[in-house]
């Protein structure tokens, strides 16, 4: 159940309309990394979410983004209105001022339409919550920036407030992914293919125009990574033999998403009885 409250969670005061400006706050009314984006990735993961707890934690930032977009509304409102009545400033997005009336509308800053495709749902809990640390901070990103454009100082603190609270959220997610207690690389409950899986591919050769060649870092040697070279370059390529998939090898966890897929699932089931077993047995 939704209920609207007429008030804004933080309310929105502009010294000098700038609509301009206005058309840049679009982004975050119907971009990618916008509220409405988030508030309904969040919402339909909570939809399909299995587990209690993190079921209400999506929805409660789910609704928490409806109401950020409230304010990006309010507060493009105000710097669009002078595309109402002034020629200059409609001209400077006749879309927003003719199609639209100088109001807001599901596009972008660019003018294009909100999708459903920015949405990242997988139906897996583990990896939905990633996806959204992932959103947070894209979308931390792109509130700072519209605060470099701006110098109303009504502005800029909103958007502060909005920027400070995706940190909050990334921060919940995090908690709620640590919590799970899954092992960081393990996604999913079949296990990828042994000594495959530790090989980087080193897939950019030769030397650039500063004459600096193949770079070493962690990247290609933690956890349990190593360099490998292609034929080409002298060396014996990736470890590309047949291997069968294993399906509930990968270690999971007691809040993981239900297994999709008839074979998946039963050998999901077969390890979580075998799991069982082992533990009633210490017990």
């Amino acid at each position: 159940m939704y209920h609207h409250v007429k008030k804004l969670m933080y309310t929105v005061e502009v010294g000098e309309p700038d609509p301009r400006f206005g058309r840049m706050l679009l982004e975050q009314f119907g971009g990618a990394n916008g509220e409405l984006a988030a508030a309904m990735q969040y919402s339909i993961q909570g939809m399909n979410c299995e587990d209690p707890g993190r079921k209400d934690l999506l929805m409660d930032i789910g609704t928490e983004e409806l109401s950020h977009l409230e304010i990006v509304g309010a507060l493009i409102r105000m710097h669009l209105k002078p595309l109402k009545s002034e020629r200059e400033a409609a001209d400077a997005d006749p879309l927003v001022a003719i199609a639209g009336g100088g109001g807001v509308a599901l596009f972008d800053s660019m003018g294009n339409a909100w999708t459903g495709n920015y949405l990242k749902i997988t139906g897996d809990l583990a990896v939905d919550l990633r996806s959204n640390i992932a959103a947070e901070a894209r979308a931390k990103i792109v509130y700072e920036r519209l605060i470099g454009f701006t110098q109303d100082v009504g502005s800029r603190q909103a958007l502060q407030f909005l920027m400070t609270r995706e940190i909050t959220h990334l921060r919940a997610f995090s908690a709620a992914l640590e919590s799970m207690e899954k092992p960081p690389f393990s996604i999913g409950i079949t296990e990828p293919t042994p000594g495959l899986v530790d090989q980087y591919f080193n897939a950019s050769t030769g030397e650039n125009q500063y004459g600096e060649s193949d770079f070493r870092g962690p990247w290609n040697s933690a956890h349990g990574l190593h360099p490998v070279e292609s034929e080409i370059n002298g060396g014996k390529g990736l470890d590309a033999k047949p291997y069968n998939p294993q399906p509930g090898t990968e270690r999971r966890s007691q809040y993981d998403s239900t297994p999709v897929g008839e074979y998946i699932g039963k050998a999901a089931e077969e390890r979580d009885k075998r799991d069982r077993e082992k533990t009633a047995k210490v017990a």
